[in-house]
């Protein structure tokens, strides 16, 4: 390991292991929307929300509970941000929610004034809402990233302005990052000194405290306390199931307590955090090891992520479980070709599983990774692995990974559109 890496390394993990209450892409419109309201004086009335967002955000926005309304869609999200948003507190920005503001948000919500519609030839992650009142029009952009925030303006006064192409320009963990190799992640997580990676403790933290809040109470699919009923607890491939699914029944069920996500994700933070808490608990491991553990599997699936788009067809939390794959080999003391082999397994068991927008679904889908996830640790540590001549295995692991990034950024290119108007057509069906 490079001395001059480290600070990049942890950088990467302050910057992509950060917490969110409820799923980011509704976040970001009602962090947006919260952010319009600061530029308006506190008795203005709002007479209309013009919302305009990208495929993959309004894809991700159609089912997915807004935390604190027990309601879904992005006229929740709108409104939820600007009648109770606090633009200050970023993914956190509806963390606050009072019982008291739910009414007020839905009859908002509800009231026609807030439209929605899908942007068209934008970037691939794009947020605009454009607030009006009788005396002000504030509109406020985002780009690329859940908080990335590049043009805010009142009226004809140009408050913030960033172009597409001076946002490109410059550099990102992300770039640096692919100029890395797995190993070299391995290396990190395994010397550095612990204190300067002391913080991932949060992740575990916030996550199993969503585990617990997922089995005590009634979200979504209740995958984890149903799973908890009918299974035993007392092997780890039923563990691994029944809390991982269990906190992402929580986030996904409008819980207001936070997530602590990977890359933007609540979901992939759950998946590279709670199997390594689970298997660390097992094992009954110090609580150095654990760290470890858990900034290798973090720093593993942000690794992977940074090949993909941040927003596709494809579902991440495959890419987070091969993180908690890694962290786990390093739990039960393998070595570094045990691990590649078991993110080897798993890209030819489960890669491709497809992400039909956000809902209480996603537990399964959480579940299903780790499922593969713990399948693939147990072969590599019996010795098997997939042979190069299989799919989008490469003899150099860094290139597997490459081959995923391809298969999300280009070969899943045309599977949104269709999805989504699969997706719009069932909701008019319903209604």
């Amino acid at each position: 390991m490079e001395n001059k890496d480290v600070p990049l390394f942890i950088q990467a993990l302050r910057e992509k292991v950060v917490p969110a209450t409820g799923c980011t892409e509704p976040v970001a419109v009602a962090l947006a929307a919260a952010t319009s309201r600061k530029y308006l004086a506190v008795d203005e009335v709002v007479e209309q929300i013009k919302v305009a967002v990208s495929l993959n955000i309004y894809k991700n926005a159609l089912a997915v509970i807004v935390p604190g309304t027990g309601e879904p869609g992005l006229e929740v999200a709108t409104a939820a941000g600007f009648l109770a948003g606090d633009s200050d507190k970023g993914l956190k920005v509806i963390a606050d929610i009072e019982p008291a503001d739910v009414e007020e948000i839905i009859t908002l919500a509800e009231s026609g004034k807030v439209q929605i519609k899908l942007a068209k030839d934008c970037p691939g992650f794009f947020v605009q809402v454009e607030l009006k009142t009788a005396q002000n029009t504030v509109t406020v952009k985002i780009v690329g990233s859940h908080t990335n925030i590049v043009g805010i303006t009142k009226n004809d006064q140009v408050i913030l302005k960033q172009t597409e192409q001076q946002t490109s320009k410059q550099p990102t963990i992300d770039d640096w990052l692919r100029t890395k190799k797995l190993r070299d992640i391995w290396d990190f997580s395994r010397e550095v000194p612990l204190e300067k990676i002391s913080f991932m403790q949060k992740a575990a933290e916030l996550n199993v405290a969503l585990a617990n809040e997922g089995l005590k109470n009634m979200y979504g699919l209740q995958s984890g306390r149903k799973l908890q009923q009918a299974m035993s607890e007392d092997t780890l491939d039923h563990q691994l199931l029944i809390y991982t699914q269990a906190a992402a029944d929580a986030r996904m069920g409008g819980a207001t307590m936070p997530a602590m996500t990977n890359s933007g994700s609540g979901n992939q933070g759950i998946t590279a955090t709670i199997p390594v808490y689970v298997v660390a608990q097992r094992q009954k491991v110090e609580q150095e090891k654990f760290i470890r553990a858990l900034a290798l599997s973090h720093l593993v699936a942000i690794y992977i992520h940074s090949f993909l788009p941040v927003l596709s067809a494809f579902c991440a939390a495959d890419s987070a479980a091969m993180g908690s794959a890694v962290g786990i080999c390093y739990l039960f003391d393998e070595d570094f070709e045990v691990a590649q082999n078991a993110i080897n397994n798993m890209v030819e068991d489960s890669v491709g599983m497809v992400c039909d927008g956000a809902g209480c679904a996603c537990a399964l889908k959480v579940g299903n990774a780790v499922s593969s996830m713990y399948r693939a640790v147990t072969l590599a540590q019996q010795g098997v692995a997939i042979p190069v001549s299989n799919g989008l295995i490469s003899e150099d692991i860094d290139q597997t990974i490459r081959n995923i990034g391809q298969l999300a950024s280009k070969g899943m290119r045309q599977t949104d559109p269709e999805i989504l108007d699969i997706m719009i057509n069932n909701k008019w069906r319903i209604l």
